[in-house]
């Protein structure tokens, strides 16, 4: 799911919600219809059959730095279609190559390698791009967004925050988007909520934007314990795109996080897997089968996500889940320390130090997680698994009163951290 940092709710806001999470929020008549259509083989060949135009076109004109261009944005839309990542690769070389070829202005050209390399998380790339995109001299606005996307993933978040405090249109649905991102990031989700859903009124009346922003709500309803105002977003989604594989995949979570029903949840997520290539979907697979005590499928599932979230072509895109793989349930300590410290490298921000410091609390070298846990991650993040790793790291090196009170904070976002983190919270404070 997405990365986001939580708002820890009142106790009075918590209440309310543990009345609200006794009922039951997934009902499959309400969403039946877009399990048993399969909509998104007509969307690809119709893609195809786009793609398929302007290759007859660059075949008559094979230099047109125009038609290289619009097949470089058709392969990212694949990619987004269907997540298979070769389509990436093949959006950038073209991309390239009408760099090369262009005569005017190379901006957009730019802006879309920054792009992609963003969904590459490759965010050093994706920084670079931006600021040579900024040097052509026109788009400034647009790249300057672009240019905060990476900054932020990368923990330069006072550049980040400068680019927001320039802009001088604070209405826009870009500014809107961003300014939500980083209150977010500051720990405060009720203004990130509410940012979001004013940029959602700009855009909702565009097809190309509505799915993505009411997406990013259900997403954030979720995280701050609104389960129900989560549940019907991802419907809205559904019913003007039944292809967005994330609104269902966000109705599965909802399914095993929050009704507990399994069974559900499974014919959910294979039906997405039919049709989309995103590694995650075995990752969340083999969670429900660990959760239902079938390990024997759940390290089967793991070890394929492993296999193929490993594999090159993905770069850094699946990192972090990687990590944790490496770092618990396949003991692969070295792996886990070697990963984790390229990514903490690559991005100093207090999450990719968590990964860090419960990896070399995994390999048992409590003493160095705790050094980077004091210096790096406490009070830099209230993203609830931070808290989690920070209470099990604390209360292993004696300081638990310090450790159970990072526990308990933990403990007040169980949808987002799923059945499984949760038992194994409740299990830390026991102990």
């Amino acid at each position: 799911m997405k990365n986001l940092i939580w708002l820890l709710l009142s106790c009075a806001v918590l209440s309310c919600q543990s009345k609200v999470s006794e009922q039951k929020i997934a009902d499959s008549a309400d969403y039946n219809q877009f399990l048993e259509e399969s909509p998104s083989q007509q969307s690809l060949e119709t893609l195809n059959e786009e793609i398929q135009f302007w290759e007859n076109k660059l075949s008559i004109s094979p230099n047109s730095f125009t038609y290289i261009s619009k097949l470089a944005g058709l392969s990212s839309r694949k990619f987004r279609l269907d997540g298979s990542v070769e389509h990436i690769y093949t959006s950038d070389s073209l991309y390239k190559r009408a760099l090369e070829l262009n005569p005017f202005s190379k901006a957009g050209l730019y802006q879309a390698l920054s792009g992609n390399s963003i969904t590459k998380h490759e965010f050093a790339d994706a920084k670079k791009y931006a600021e040579l995109a900024l040097l052509e001299g026109d788009k400034k606005m647009s790249t300057y967004y672009l240019l905060f996307d990476a900054l932020m993933e990368l923990g330069e978040y006072q550049r980040a925050t400068g680019i927001l405090n320039m802009q001088k249109n604070k209405t826009t649905f870009d500014y809107l988007v961003r300014s939500s991102k980083l209150a977010d990031h500051n720990g405060d989700l009720d203004q990130a909520i509410a940012l979001m859903e004013q940029g959602f009124e700009r855009v909702k009346a565009d097809n190309s934007l509505f799915s993505w922003a009411k997406a990013n709500l259900g997403d954030m309803y979720g995280h701050a314990g609104r389960i129900q105002d989560s549940y019907n977003a991802y419907l809205e989604v559904l019913n003007k795109n039944p292809e967005h594989w994330h609104s269902l995949q966000g109705i599965a979570w909802i399914n095993f996080a929050h009704d507990k029903n399994t069974t559900e949840a499974k014919r959910i997520l294979n039906k997405v897997k039919a049709h989309n290539n995103d590694p995650q979907i075995n990752f969340i697979l083999a969670e429900i089968a660990e959760y239902e005590n079938n390990e024997v499928l759940s390290t089967e599932l793991k070890k394929a996500y492993y296999a193929q979230a490993s594999s090159p072509e993905y770069l850094g895109m699946y990192n972090k889940y990687l990590i944790l793989l490496e770092a618990e349930d396949l003991e692969m300590h070295d792996a886990a320390l070697a990963r984790a410290t390229a990514e903490q490298v690559k991005r100093p921000t207090a999450e990719m130090y968590d990964l860090l410091a419960w990896s070399y609390f995994q390999s048992g070298n409590n003493e160095k997680a705790l050094e980077l846990a004091k210096n790096h991650i406490e009070d830099k993040s209230s993203h609830p698994e931070v808290l989690y790793h920070l209470g099990v790291i604390f209360k292993n090196n004696n300081f638990e009163k310090k450790g159970n009170a990072y526990l308990r904070e933990a403990l007040e976002s169980t949808f987002e951290l799923g059945p499984l983190t949760t038992e194994k919270i409740k299990q830390a404070l026991k102990s």
